[in-house]
């Protein structure tokens, strides 16, 4: 004769064995691999570094500690990583490599620092762009015209300066359109071309022929749309001879859902549309009166 009393405990035996497996495959699926990302030479932590897939499907970034944690299930099968940031050039890494490593060097930008220091005598200020003059929405991020959505993009500017000034950047001010659609952290970079590197518009460069202005990451939260302002601790001298500066917003966010993007306007010819392509292409679009809302100012002697 069976024994009913026990069919209850053997039903629960069961169930609790599959819970058992239900959450060891979560685990399992959720394990994780973790890297520090460093310059080669310093040995400092490289931060905010977007390490984007050759399948364009999600971004990744590193911590304030160069730290990188993956799970399983957020690793491509078969790709690669095109690693762009602060300090660094462009670099593409196969996930066969990094899988193979758990810390990543990689060689950082060369910086020059400024010749002289600031005096105490008085300045005069320099504006290129007008924060009051007239701008014109937009309907979609830059990147996304002639693109689908969730597409990946970052908006580049080139500002033209005089050469024969020396001059400090003491602010930017760029206008975010009202088509934001939430927060998000933006990388700000300022780059100009090392000596002798003329600027051609429809001429693609390589980011190793840049320099950084700026002596650390800056990043910014953007929360509203409007005039947006960055003002620098202290200004940031340009070395003489330099005609050009590339201004980089990169956004730090895992998927492109923040519609963050940047409305036009059209006073000035200093200001051109430019671009910075997955794998360190960087330049000018063909020139166009129609240029994105920014302003900078410039203390010089």
């Amino acid at each position: 004769m069976k024994n009913l009393f026990w069919y209850p405990i053997i039903s629960a035996n069961n169930w609790l064995f599959l819970l058992c497996l239900v959450l060891s495959l979560q685990t399992y699926g959720q394990e994780s691999k973790v890297w520090y990302f460093f310059s080669l030479d310093e040995r400092t932590p490289l931060a905010y570094l977007r390490l984007l897939p050759t399948d364009g499907k999600q971004a990744f970034f590193t911590d304030l500690e160069g730290k990188l944690a993956l799970t399983t299930s957020d690793i491509p099968q078969i790709s690669s990583f095109n690693i762009s940031g602060y300090g660094i050039n462009d670099t593409l890494i196969s996930i066969q490599q990094l899988m193979s490593l758990d810390t990543v060097f990689l060689k950082a930008k060369e910086f020059e620092l400024p010749e002289v220091a600031i005096n105490s005598r008085q300045l005069s200020e320099l504006k290129i762009g007008d924060s009051s003059a007239e701008g014109w929405e937009v309907s979609k991020p830059m990147g996304l015209i002639n693109g689908p959505e969730g597409e990946f993009y970052r908006y580049t500017i080139r500002v033209k300066i005089p050469k024969k000034n020396q001059l400090l950047l003491d602010k930017i001010k760029f206008y975010v359109s009202n088509i934001l659609a939430e927060k998000v952290d933006v990388s700000l970079r300022v780059l100009y071309p090392n000596s002798g590197k003329r600027i051609v518009p429809g001429k693609i460069n390589s980011i190793a022929e840049f320099t950084e202005l700026l002596q650390e990451n800056k990043i910014i939260t953007v929360s509203n749309s409007g005039w947006q302002q960055v003002r620098f601790q202290e200004p940031m001298q340009i070395p003489r001879g330099v005609g050009d500066l590339f201004i980089v917003f990169d956004l730090l966010e895992k998927e492109p859902k923040s519609r963050f993007a940047i409305v036009d306007q059209k006073n000035t010819k200093d200001i051109d549309l430019g671009f910075y392509i997955t794998g360190g292409q960087i330049g000018v679009n063909n020139l166009d009166p129609i240029h994105p809302a920014v302003e900078l100012t410039f203390l010089k002697d």
